[in-house]
């Protein structure tokens, strides 16, 4: 399962992992924040902002995704709907 990064999407509880894919595919992407509607950092998210590059990656994270949880992160560049996207963990 993998999202597209300037539109999200869901993942399932329990990844070590998120896999994006990159639309569009020319743009390198920086995720520069990944937070709950309180403002906490998904737990496990990188210390450093991880780097899409153009035809996707994957963004290891060192603990488990925790299901019923969303997540709206940012890129720099900014996606071109200028909305922020979200991770849904189901």
């Amino acid at each position: 399962m993998s999202i597209p990064i300037c539109s999200g999407g869901d993942v399932d509880a329990n990844m070590g992992s998120i896999t994006f894919t990159n639309d569009p595919p020319t743009v390198t992407y920086t995720i520069t924040s990944c937070v709950d509607s309180s403002g906490n950092t998904m737990p496990g998210w990188p210390t450093t902002d991880p780097q899409i590059q153009s035809g996707g990656g994957t963004v290891q994270l060192s603990v488990l995704t925790k299901a019923n949880t969303t997540y709206t992160y940012t890129t720099s560049p900014q996606c071109p709907n200028a909305n922020n996207p979200t991770i849904h963990v189901q």
